[in-house]
Parts: structure tokens; C-alpha cells; sequence
């Protein structure tokens, strides 16, 4: 039951942000009572923190399986940029706006949530392409990846514009070695 809610409030706040989704409305569309919302969780808090924690938890091990199967560091690269593209196009944009706002324990987990996929995911995207020889050895990582993260979830004047950023940031990376790969993939 507890996956099941958890599972619902994900739907209703990334389609209608945090703030507007009342318990009541969690609740009504899961068919169950107010009563049993507070059997699993404390309050909407409780339930904010622990669907982020779920959703990042499933963000984490999704890139982490791109890390593992990616044939080369580049292949790894344009599919977690892919993969954090679409969670900015599926989540509805007030959604962590809401929670920076209103549910501080929430928002200091996304916060480590989001260190972490720097830390791991996407530092070792980095040293990975690093170490094949096809992104340049003088890239500044921690920076970089933070920059990562940070524009693949930038607005964007034009639908599309985000695989225009993902192409520019890619080839950026890039040693000659690495330019020549990465043109037999695109």
C-alpha cells in the first residue's frame, strides 16, 4: 500500500506541483481514505520527502545501469543527458520550486540526492572518458559535472534546444580521438 501511495502522489505532483496536491486530492485518486495516508506516512511532508527520495533513488540506479552497459563514455554521455532531459520535460516545473519553498527536509535531500549523481554518476562518466582516451585529460571534473546537471535542466528558448545543449556540452569534452568516435554515433 505504502509503494502504492507513493506511487500516486509521484503522478499528481509532477503533473500539478507539490503545493496544489492536497492529501485529500492523493487520497481521492487512490480510491483510499485520509486515515490510511496517515498510517504510512506522518504528514505531507513525510510523504514529499519520501517520494523525492524513491523517484532520485530510481534516477541514481537507471544512470548508474546506463554507466555499466554504455559501450564507450561518449555512448554513456548522450544517454544520460537523454535520461535527464526527459525527466525535466516529464516533472512539472514547480514541482522542486514547490519543495525548495515549503518542505525544507525534502529539498536538503534532493540537494544530496543531486551531490551524489554529481559524485558518482557523473564524475565516473567523466573519468571513464578520461581514462579511454576520448575526453580531455585537463577537464576540471567536480566543475564540469556540476555544469552537467546544471544545464541539462536549463530552460531553453525553443522546444529541441536541449539536444543542441547536450550535442555542444558533449563535444566540449572532447579529444580528437574523441571527435572521431562521436561522429560515427551521430
Amino acid at each position: 500500500m505504502k509503494e502504492r501511495i507513493i506511487t500516486g502522489a509521484r503522478q499528481l505532483f509532477n503533473h500539478y506541483g507539490v503545493k496544489t496536491v492536497r492529501l485529500d486530492d492523493i487520497a481521492h485518486q487512490l480510491g483510499i481514505s485520509k486515515k490510511t495516508l496517515y498510517q504510512y506516512f506522518e504528514n505531507k511532508e513525510d510523504l514529499v520527502r519520501q517520494m523525492l527520495e524513491d523517484q532520485l533513488s530510481e534516477s541514481l540506479q537507471e544512470a548508474g545501469e546506463i554507466h555499466a552497459t554504455a559501450t564507450n563514455a561518449i555512448v554513456g554521455a548522450l544517454l544520460i543527458w537523454d535520461r535527464l532531459i526527459h525527466y525535466k520535460q516529464t516533472v512539472n516545473p514547480s514541482l522542486l520550486l514547490d519543495i525548495e519553498r515549503h518542505y525544507p527536509s525534502a529539498w536538503r535531500l534532493f540537494q544530496l540526492m543531486k551531490a551524489e549523481y554529481i559524485n558518482t554518476i557523473l564524475d565516473a562518466n567523466l573519468q571513464a572518458g578520461i581514462a579511454q582516451g576520448l575526453y580531455r585529460a585537463d577537464l576540471n571534473r567536480p566543475v564540469v559535472a556540476w555544469l552537467w546537471i546544471e544545464q541539462s535542466q536549463a530552460e531553453v528558448p525553443d522546444k529541441g534546444d536541449e539536444q543542441v545543449l547536450k550535442q555542444l556540452f558533449v563535444r566540449g569534452l572532447l579529444t580528437q580521438q574523441g571527435v572521431a568516435v562521436y561522429d560515427t554515433i551521430n
